[in-house]
Parts: structure tokens; C-alpha cells; sequence
């Protein structure tokens, strides 16, 4: 939970001497993390499911796109006549699950990830993730396929295919692990039986030359959004709660947006009434449009008609999209 409430470092991602002695000092507690996550993964009891398990992650924290690719491969796979589950733990949420996500739940009930999954699919939330797994065998509606949003340090469950999301600007930052840098595991544990990697966000192409020693298939994927505001006329406050809000920025701009003033928030940040009422305040005061992104728009209770939001989805190319599909099948009828 506390690696989602954060803003991110800056010294993770530079390379000037005032980060090198950040990391320096704070090296020593990245050496008892990874002892702690080598502890877990040795003594966790792994659950084998009777239905297939697709892992959605990432080794670093912030946003990679995970959410947008989750909801990608499950239109992928209904497309291809299989029957998939979102599974995850609901960030954020104070539910431990197992539970069905319903029209009645608040994101402060499952957290603001599982809200949007709901939007398009059957959601479970479970912090077990065996026991959510368990819980979708038992379900009416008869699935098939379990896509894990977000789980390739969880060692509760076995997971037969996985996908590593890592965002093209932002790479694997300084190769550290937290919190002298961004990675959850190092890069040799966290890319252990990966399948494939998928480059996401705006950025440098060739960061698929990070990963060619490796061995392992590297997809990139692009930002395509979908119902545009129409005030691309209008000078905007843009405001957002990601861990990395650059990129909902960079994406405005790519999309014609004019954004006069930003206000960032803490990663899964809950907006408080103050808060939008300070940020109507400043933007009638400036003359400017307020806007979002949609995971911070379904956490606005209030003045909601005052401020618009990006819809955005991931998504490969033709060709890239052809093999996805026909590496999927493969897969999962073995």
C-alpha cells in the first residue's frame, strides 16, 4: 500500500552527484528489501489454479500502463472465444476480498484500479490472491482465463503466462531497488520466465535494447485515447494523482491539449472536497479548463460536470496484435 501513496523520487531517474549520494545512503535498505521479497517468495505456498492464470506487472513502481494493458488483453481474449477474470487486490480499497466488484462499491471500498476493470469486465478483489483464485473457480458465470493485474512479486499463486510492462522514457530508472531506486526486484529475478515485455507510454523506442541480452520477445504498444474532450480550443489546468504524471501530461500536449498550469497529487491520491474546490477555485481565477485522467476522475464525488477527463487505451500494432493473439492461443490450449 505505502509504494502506491508516493510521488516520485527524482533521484531515481538522474544521474548528478546530489542522487549518486542519495542512493548511496539509502542502498543499505534496498539490500533488506530484497532479502524480504527473497523470504516471501521462499516461503509462500503457491496455489495452483484449475483455470489459467495471465500475469499483467511490472519490476519497477509507478505507472507502466498495467490497468490499460489488463483491459487490452481482455478484449483480446473475448475476441478469441475464451471467458476472462480480472483478479486483483484492489489498491487503495479497504476490502480484503474475495469480492465481486459492483455498481454499489466505492473506490474507497476497492481502490480506483478495480473501478475501471469493473467498467469492463468481471472483477474480483482479493488481497489472497489464492483465495480470489479460488473464488473465480466457484463463480456462476464459468470462466476460463484469470488475467492478474498486477502481480509478478505476489508468490500466492502460480501463473502460467506473464507479461512485464516497462514505460519507454522512464526505462528501469537507476537499476536500483527500492528505495535507492524504483525496481521491486532486481533485474535478473524480475525478468525471470517473463514471456514477453511491453513497451508502454511516449518516449525512446530503443528501449528494447535494455532487454536484448535477455533473450525474451519486447512488444511496444502505443497510447491511443478515445472520446476527446472537445476544448482544444480552451487553455487548460491539468491535474492528476500518478505516480509518474508526466505522462498524462505529455499525452495532452501529443493530443493538441494547451496546458497553461498542472497540479500533481500522490500516486492513488483521495481527492478531498477541498481539493476540488481549491482547484475549481484556480481555474475560473486563471480562465482555464480543468482536466484529468479517468482513473482520478471516478474518485470526484463533487462538481464532476466542472472538470473533464482523457480516456485513454493501450494497443499494438496489426502485426504485433496477430502475433499476441496467436501466442496467446498457443499458450493457453497447451
Amino acid at each position: 500500500m505505502l509504494l502506491k501513496m508516493f510521488r516520485t523520487p527524482e533521484f531515481w531517474y538522474k544521474k548528478n552527484i546530489i542522487s549518486k549520494l542519495q542512493i548511496i545512503l539509502l542502498y543499505p535498505f534496498s539490500i533488506l528489501w530484497i532479502f524480504v521479497d527473497e523470504f516471501k517468495r521462499y516461503f509462500s505456498k503457491t496455489y495452483k489454479s484449475k483455470l489459467k492464470v495471465v500475469c499483467i506487472g511490472n519490476i519497477s513502481v509507478g505507472g507502466t500502463g498495467k490497468t490499460p494493458f489488463s483491459i487490452y488483453t481482455f478484449k483480446v481474449l473475448k475476441n478469441l472465444g475464451y471467458n476472462p477474470v480480472f483478479l486483483t487486490r484492489g489498491y487503495g480499497g479497504l476490502k480484503k476480498g474475495p469480492i465481486e466488484v459492483n455498481n454499489s462499491h466505492h473506490f474507497q471500498d476497492v481502490g480506483d484500479e478495480s473501478i475501471l476493470l469493473s467498467k469492463v469486465g468481471t472483477t474480483i478483489v482479493s488481497r489472497d490472491r489464492s483465495l480470489g483464485a479460488k473464488f473465480i473457480e466457484k463463480h456462476k458465470n464459468k470462466f476460463n482465463i484469470i488475467i492478474m493485474d498486477d502481480g509478478l512479486q505476489n508468490y500466492q499463486l502460480k501463473q502460467d503466462i506473464k507479461f512485464l510492462l516497462v514505460d519507454k522514457k522512464l526505462k528501469l530508472g537507476n537499476g536500483y531497488c527500492l528505495p535507492a531506486g524504483p525496481l521491486r526486484q532486481p533485474i535478473e529475478r524480475g525478468l525471470n520466465h517473463i514471456d514477453k515485455i511491453i513497451l508502454t507510454g511516449e518516449g525512446d523506442n530503443n528501449a528494447k535494447d535494455l532487454f536484448k541480452y535477455f533473450n525474451i520477445p519486447v512488444i511496444k504498444s502505443n497510447i491511443k485515447t478515445t472520446n476527446l474532450p472537445k476544448i482544444k480550443k480552451e487553455k487548460l489546468l491539468a491535474f492528476c494523482g500518478l505516480a509518474n504524471p508526466n505522462k498524462f501530461f505529455d499525452t495532452l500536449k501529443k493530443n493538441g491539449y494547451e496546458i497553461s498550469s498542472t497540479r500533481k497529487f500522490p500516486d492513488h491520491y483521495a481527492y478531498k472536497k477541498n481539493d476540488i474546490n481549491n482547484l475549481i477555485f484556480d481555474s475560473n481565477d486563471l480562465n482555464l479548463k480543468l482536466i484529468t485522467t479517468e482513473k482520478d476522475y471516478i474518485k470526484i464525488s463533487e462538481n464532476k460536470d466542472q472538470i473533464h477527463f482523457l480516456p485513454i487505451e493501450l494497443e499494438l500494432s496489426v502485426k504485433d496484435k496477430l502475433n499476441f493473439e496467436l501466442f496467446l492461443q498457443d499458450k493457453l490450449n497447451a
